[in-house]
């Protein structure tokens, strides 16, 4: 069997970007951020992991998928009181992403699909698929969070019924499934967590109510839930099912979004 490969634009020279370009049907744009973790998790956690996840794609899928170079910075002004935490302003999130599907339109590519591994980019990315269609028009353009296609029913098979969100349990478990090297195992603890979490924010929850509060509010160590508990057995159930449906997805995707000379 010969061995997998995955399609990483940043790798190829020109040639071979020109070379391949017919055989790509979508272009994955991974976004992140670079921001705190608590003490569980490096920085880098959120753009690694959507990176590693992308990657891991186009080796399933080669070579149908392409990913982009990973944008490292988000929308991560909510947890500017840890320091390291790096944030882009909502409107230069958005116009890079504008920009980098221009440039990557002009070279022949037509389907983008941004793959998101930070909650706080969620709002900026969903307008910034709208201006894409809006001033470039590719065939496709469209925005989704990786963990969201994980199975339903994981949590409770490991037993994990915390509150988390954020440098819990779920997301160390997906660090040690996806990027082993920014767990913090020396340093692993649980979230130090405010009156407003265990109160106000599961009601905001319940009925999907959006207040802009900062981290710090929430925890005073910068995590949630209790990393203490994460393994990769609960990592790898993640991250194998979220894989494998987000592939499937990609596959109806492209049967929704067929080229011009594809049309029946």
């Amino acid at each position: 069997m010969s061995a997998t490969r995955d399609l990483v634009l940043a790798n190829l020279s020109w040639p071979e970007v020109r070379d391949i370009a017919g055989q790509v049907d979508l272009v994955l744009l991974p976004v992140g951020s670079n921001e705190q973790h608590g003490p569980n998790l490096a920085i880098n956690m959120d753009i690694s992991a959507s990176y590693e996840f992308c990657r891991r794609a186009t080796e399933m899928a080669y070579p149908r998928l392409m990913v982009a170079p990973p944008m490292p910075w988000g929308v991560s002004f909510h947890h500017m009181n840890f320091p390291g935490t790096i944030t882009l302003s909502t409107d230069t999130f958005i116009q890079v992403l504008l920009e980098v599907v221009a440039s990557l339109r002009e070279h022949g590519f037509e389907r983008f699909l941004i793959v998101n591994g930070h909650g706080g980019n969620i709002p900026a990315m969903t307008v910034a698929t709208v201006r894409v269609k809006e001033e470039i028009d590719p065939l496709f353009i469209g925005a989704c969070s990786y963990f969201s296609f994980a199975d339903k029913g994981l949590d409770e098979k490991h037993d994990m019924t915390g509150i988390t969100g954020h440098a819990c349990e779920y997301e160390t478990s997906m660090a040690m499934a996806l990027v082993p090297s920014a767990v913090k195992t020396d340093t692993l603890a649980a979230g130090e967590m405010t009156d407003l979490t265990y109160e106000f924010r599961g009601t905001l929850q319940r009925y999907g109510v959006t207040v802009p509060y900062r981290f710090d509010e929430y925890t005073t160590n910068g995590a949630l839930g209790d990393a203490r508990k994460a393994t990769l057995a609960y990592g790898n159930d993640i991250i194998d099912s979220a894989l494998k449906n987000f592939v499937a997805f990609t596959e109806e995707l492209l049967a929704w979004s067929p080229a011009e000379d594809e049309d029946a």
